[in-house]
């Protein structure tokens, strides 16, 4: 039975191992270090150790991180920025066509624009790879008297292909590489002292390789069609979604060699719904997948919503599909789901790009959008060196004595993803699903127009890093339990009745 409580839509989104449960997390950054402690769950003792391994970042030292990070900030030695006056929002549209005079005027514009506002100018190579980028663009021009929008565009964004930055737009097009989780429901595999076995005939055969390698790097936690944990093949791997074969290898002579195709997962599009809450086999579901930063009466619904949770044992957090906007949604709502007196943390390292490029071109899209530009205007006011102070932002762990299931995909992205972070700061939840988009590298976006093209571009004055110094851009951050994201209510319930009840 479902019972609906209550919902808040605005408008509709347009898509463009065996055995183990949750634990304590690790070490408590409050006054002092102490570990957390789990709930008990002996019907599944391999999941807390699987993932309190999902929850551990392998943090460097703070000052050797400090260093490491410097080398991805572009040393400002001097300032030839843009004229604020240039960022100007077209009235039409693009035209067909342009001059190649005009082309080339464009292309300065851009590359000084890149270089002294875009946060991800030093990460992604700084000038070495965009002067090279601009000198080809501007060669493919030079034997050109008029050029057509459209392939100019093609020109630009062929030639930027090393930025792998999901919240970088040129035109219609994003500049990323995205990761597809790829997966089979072919073979159960189960895990025991000597390794990974197949029942075949009531026998157990052994799993020697996957594709010659160790098979840990291809068998992943899943759930069955009943939602019992078994493992099964996975892997995540970058490209555009084609099958991807394996070839399994086991022990015994008499055992060949077997080829099995992971096949792409890939979610579906969902409403862009602020808050909806249900009732589904006596398990509440909390259903959020926007964040409107200007949506302050939507933001304490929601939040004020996890209240609401606390005489619930087993809950499901439903966060499929958020693409983002704003991280307060995600703070007050652990919060007040914890009752703790303070927000998690982002757990990450942050710096803003604070030029007057920067701090200008934010602020004009603050008030073209129909914002207060001050935020802006003072975060990103001009800074000696042209950046703010590297900050730490270490992660605030809190307890809780009851279980949330939280269901992720691929399209969680930006502060959908800063959301599953904050929520891995939490004791007893488990996550399912698939990885998330991997869209949170260069953030804080803006939109600015080329003069004469018109074509818009949206980029990221400000760089956040997970504290290990890994890119993820792409990749996304990995769930708990890896299942077929368009079914994972089903099957959360199922787990839930099986492992948790």
């Amino acid at each position: 039975m479902v019972r609906k409580i209550e919902n808040g839509v605005i408008g509709k989104r347009v898509r463009g191992w065996g055995m183990l449960f949750l634990s304590g997390l690790f070490l408590l950054y409050l006054a002092g270090c102490s570990e957390f402690t789990p709930l008990e769950l002996k019907k599944a003792p391999e999941l807390v150790e699987a993932v309190e391994a999902n929850r551990i970042l392998d943090s460097l030292n703070e000052e050797e991180a400090r260093e490491k990070v410097k080398g991805f900030l572009y040393p400002f030695e001097e300032f030839k920025e843009i004229d604020p006056e240039r960022f100007q929002f077209p009235e039409g549209g693009s035209p067909a066509y342009i001059t190649r005079e005009e082309a080339i005027e464009e292309i300065d514009f851009l590359f000084k624009v890149l270089k002294y506002g875009y946060a991800g100018y030093g990460l992604f190579g700084g000038d070495d790879s965009f002067q090279e980028s601009r000198k080809r663009i501007i060669e493919e021009l030079a034997e050109q008297d008029y050029i057509s929008t459209g392939k100019y565009s093609s020109i630009i964004i062929n030639n930027l292909f090393f930025i792998n930055d999901g919240h970088f737009r040129f035109g219609d097009t994003f500049l990323f590489t995205r990761h597809h989780f790829h997966y089979s429901r072919e073979i159960d595999f189960a895990r025991d002292e000597r390794g990974y076995y197949k029942i075949k005939n009531g026998e157990q055969i052994y799993l020697d390789s996957v594709n010659g390698k160790d098979p840990e790097e291809y068998l992943k936690f899943s759930l069955d069609e009943e939602g019992k944990l078994v493992y099964r093949l996975a892997k995540v791997t970058p490209g555009d979604g084609w099958p991807y074969p394996v070839t399994l290898s086991f022990s015994g002579n008499q055992n060949s060699d077997e080829l099995v195709n992971l096949f792409p997962i890939q979610s579906m599009g969902f409403d862009r719904i602020i808050y909806e809450a249900y009732e589904r086999e006596g398990y509440p579901v909390i259903v959020h997948r926007i964040a409107p930063g200007w949506e302050e009466e939507e933001m304490k619904r929601f939040t004020d919503g996890a209240r609401e949770l606390k005489s619930q044992k087993v809950a499901i957090l439903d966060i499929r599909g958020h693409i983002g906007g704003s991280d307060e949604y995600g703070r007050r709502w652990v919060q007040n789901y914890t009752g703790s007196l303070r927000t998690p943390s982002t757990g990450r390292i942050m710096v803003d790009l604070r030029t007057q490029t920067a701090q200008q071109f934010q602020a004009r899209w603050y008030e073209e959008t129909g914002r207060d530009s001050g935020w802006a205007e003072s975060r990103f006011s001009p800074a000696e060196g042209g950046w703010s102070n590297i900050n730490f932002s270490k992660p605030r762990f809190h307890t809780n004595d009851r279980y949330l299931i939280v269901l992720i995909d691929d399209n969680n992205a930006s502060a959908g993803e800063s959301f599953v972070r904050f929520l891995k700061q939490v004791e007893n939840v488990i996550i399912i699903g698939s990885n998330t988009s991997g869209v949170s590298t260069v953030g804080n976006v803006g939109t600015f127009f080329l003069p004469h093209s018109a074509i818009p571009i949206q980029m990221g004055v400000s760089l956040f890093l997970d504290s290990d110094l890994a890119m993820r851009e792409g990749i996304g951050i990995e769930p708990d339990i890896w299942v077929d994201p368009r079914n994972s209510v089903e099957l959360a319930i199922k787990f839930a009745n099986n492992y948790l009840r």
